[in-house]
């Protein structure tokens, strides 16, 4: 099974002190809004800002 594809929208740089919560927040919020079919998250590994396509409702969860 693989996983839904994963597009990132925008990287952060951890060492930019500049860049706040508020900041990554509100940009997960206007992704969402323009992308409501996606699922926006911050991804921690990536240190990155990005979206997968919804689930289908019924398809089995893993």
């Amino acid at each position: 099974m693989g996983r839904p594809e994963k597009t990132v929208h925008l990287r952060i740089d951890p060492n930019d002190e500049s860049t706040t919560l508020e900041d990554v927040l509100s940009r997960i919020s206007e992704l969402q809004r323009k992308h409501p079919d996606r699922e926006v998250f911050f991804d921690g590994d990536e240190y990155a800002i990005c979206s997968r396509p919804k689930r289908v409702h019924g398809a089995p969860a893993h």
